[in-house]
């Protein structure tokens, strides 16, 4: 995972200037890697994944938008996978829709927590988010929180009928989240990991100002702009090495 970094200049401070801490082999086995993977993600012959019955953190329907569909990879135990970034992102660009993926661990409260965002969501966007920020670890070092007390609190201020709940919980939301458990199969490897214009930054964990370059960068790569390319490759291997901006 990584740190909040500046897009453009992390991408040139990789390239230019390698980080303390990391050998020379470390970053040209990780630039390779993601040389790799990026090149699998522009394959013109890779279809595009369907997200038809996802919406956008603004609970819009993902199918059919007008403007930039973008996914959001997130495990809610990982430090690094805040909501508030994401949310701020999608509001101060109205042509993008953010869809939220899941990829928990397998242990800890990772998959109930997915579950129980993904339930909470069917009856009210605000108390979904609300309870994804409670429940998300705000430091590397933190126990993750339970996340019962949230859920609770959830369904008081939205008054959710338990019953209802639990059957969303047991059907639409187990679908969702088992969904992208199987798409993140050899496919993500680390979270927050991005999908901008079908490139995978995994490890970025953009905030709201830097996320419109991004997505540019990613626009410009998949339209074959080799230096934006080789931007986008230094911006994710830097992501995946850990390596904040100081």
């Amino acid at each position: 995972m990584t740190r909040r970094h500046s897009v453009l200049l992390a991408a040139v401070f990789c390239v230019l200037f390698p980080a303390h801490g990391f050998a020379a082999a470390d970053q040209t086995a990780a630039l390779a890697r993601v040389r790799a993977d990026v090149a699998r993600d522009l394959d013109p012959a890779r279809p595009p994944e369907s997200l038809a019955g996802r919406t956008c953190l603004d609970g819009r329907p993902a199918a059919d938008f007008p403007g930039d569909v973008v996914e959001y990879w997130a495990d809610l135990e990982c430090p690094y996978c805040g909501i508030v970034e994401p949310m701020r992102a999608q509001r101060q660009n109205p042509g993008v829709c953010v869809v939220v993926r899941h990829s928990p661990k397998q242990y800890g409260e990772s998959m109930k927590k997915a579950l129980s965002y993904e339930a909470l969501k069917k009856f009210s966007v605000n108390g979904a988010l609300t309870f994804w920020d409670a429940v998300v670890p705000k430091t590397p070092q933190e126990i993750p929180p339970p996340y019962e007390a949230s859920l609770l609190r959830a369904f008081h201020e939205a008054a959710i009928d338990p019953e209802a709940f639990g059957q969303t919980l047991g059907n639409e939301a187990s679908s969702v989240v088992n969904q992208d458990i199987i798409a993140a199969q050899g496919r993500i490897s680390a979270t927050p990991t991005w999908v901008l214009a079908g490139i995978r930054f995994s490890g970025c964990d953009f905030t709201a100002e830097q996320f419109p370059m991004a997505l540019e960068l990613a626009k410009k790569a998949r339209a074959g702009d080799k230096e934006a390319l080789e931007h986008v490759i230094a911006l994710i291997a830097k992501g995946l090495m850990n390596q904040p901006m100081q």
